[in-house]
């Protein structure tokens, strides 16, 4: 990521406001002279708050010079979201974790390498890895994945069957998004109610699993994808059928089907088709 000081002076200047003025109770004037003067990034929590003082996106004075990085994580991203796991591993073992430039990149890396984890049955080493960012990335909470890896506890330990514990950190990630200006792209918001919803669901909580999912299918509209869109439908059918609403269960799960055939996913269709089979 490179910070664009030229374009963050310029700003502070139309707003009116002195260095002191917009560092006033975020951080030091000297701070804001080396983002003008060195585009020296500050830590991600000092960031956003200079950018909400402006009235701003994040992405007005930031842009990501490291295409390859974000490409790479995306990729790997989408290879755990479709369980090819073997070759989610292969791609985030050729990454070196030390010769990552910055702290942004070391929290993608090991949330991602938790998610790896958990979906492998490495559970304790996946707790280990998400308890590393929570604690060491704390002031970047401003970011998505602080609320992607307090999913990735949640998921943790309900793959240790500890459903409680479950509970609590996935009702603590909502509480994080409901209550934050957390930056982070479509997609990832996607994903992050796609396992919100998902986890709900595992843990015999309807109501709140077609609530998250609702949040999603929204999301995808306004995106105009279809990107996991047929799996908040089948979350949706399921939390139905949990509320013994027979008539719901059947209208998502038809919905989820058309999704996957449009999408060339034939062997899922045919699962979803079980499922309505064994509703009617």
């Amino acid at each position: 990521m490179r910070l664009k000081g030229d374009v963050l002076k310029q700003i502070r200047r139309k707003r009116g406001l002195s260095q002191t003025a917009l560092s006033e109770g975020i951080c030091t004037q000297a701070t804001i002279s080396l983002m003008e003067k060195q585009n020296r990034i500050p830590k991600m929590n000092i960031l956003t708050a200079i950018c909400a003082r402006l009235d701003i996106p994040v992405d007005k004075i930031i842009e990501n010079d490291d295409v390859s990085m974000t490409s790479q994580f995306d990729e790997i991203s989408l290879l755990i979201v479709q369980e090819d796991y073997e070759e989610a591993e292969a791609r985030l073992k050729k990454i070196k974790v030390k010769k990552l430039q910055n702290d942004f990149d070391k929290q993608r890396y090991y949330y991602l390498l938790g998610v790896l984890q958990v979906a492998t049955g490495q559970v304790d080493e996946a707790i280990f890895n998400f308890e590393l960012i929570l604690t060491q990335f704390s002031t970047m909470s401003a970011n998505i994945y602080w609320a992607l890896t307090t999913v990735g506890m949640a998921m943790a330990y309900e793959k240790r069957g500890n459903e409680e514990r479950a509970l609590k950190f996935l009702q603590r990630a909502v509480t994080l998004i409901d209550e934050k200006q957390l930056t982070g792209g479509k997609r990832q918001w996607i994903i992050i109610y796609r396992n919100i919803a998902d986890l709900y669901l595992k843990l015999k909580q309807p109501n709140d699993a077609m609530a998250i999912a609702g949040r999603g299918i929204d999301i995808c509209r306004e995106d105009l994808t279809m990107f996991l869109l047929s799996d908040y439908y089948q979350v949706t059918a399921k939390a139905a059928e949990l509320l013994e609403d027979r008539a719901t269960a059947l209208q998502n799960f038809t919905i989820a089907k058309s999704l996957l055939l449009i999408n060339g996913e034939e062997t899922q269709a045919q699962a979803v088709q079980a499922e309505i089979d064994g509703l009617q």
